[in-house]
């Protein structure tokens, strides 16, 4: 039942992100109108994150716990330290690359977002997109597979 709530939270998290993404950013060659809509599909998504950060973290504790065996454990955190660091590459190269196709960031004079606050229509998708949420939600696993491996499972009275 857990790794089911699991799948359902990611699910839905990760499709208001990639809502929020597709919707709520400007195209670089169209002009924005002021005002950020998407800190409000932020604001609406944010407690289903939330929900699926601790789901995620709980997941990975009792799948680690459960395990029947130390190599097991070691796959999690290794898979997952190995998917961390490739979220890390490719939202580096995204990001890269949303600056490019806005002429620099918004410390550059002659950018479309000069003197634009980090986040704002323009850049949504810097902050909110699919590596982001996969970066968030790595850390989230790895914490939950250290923990479950460290903590051992509760005896239940008998």
């Amino acid at each position: 039942m857990l790794r089911l709530s699991w799948l359902i939270s990611m699910g839905i998290s990760l499709f208001g992100v990639l809502i929020i993404q597709h919707f709520f950013t400007v195209k670089p060659d169209d002009v924005a109108n002021g005002g950020n809509l998407g800190a409000l599909g932020l604001a609406l998504v944010a407690p289903f994150i939330i929900l699926s950060l601790f789901i995620t973290f709980r997941f990975f504790t009792e799948s680690a716990r459960n395990a029947k065996d130390q190599l097991m454990r070691m796959i999690y955190l290794v898979f997952g330290i190995a998917l961390l660091v490739a979220f890390i590459y490719y939202a580096n190269d995204f990001s890269n690359n949303v600056y490019a196709s806005l002429g620099g960031d918004t410390k550059t004079p002659g950018s479309t977002i000069y003197r634009f606050p980090l986040l704002n229509e323009y850049t949504n998708h810097v902050f909110l997109n699919f590596y982001t949420f996969g970066i968030v939600h790595t850390v989230s696993a790895l914490i939950g597979a250290a923990n479950g491996m460290f903590k051992s499972a509760k005896q239940s009275p008998q």
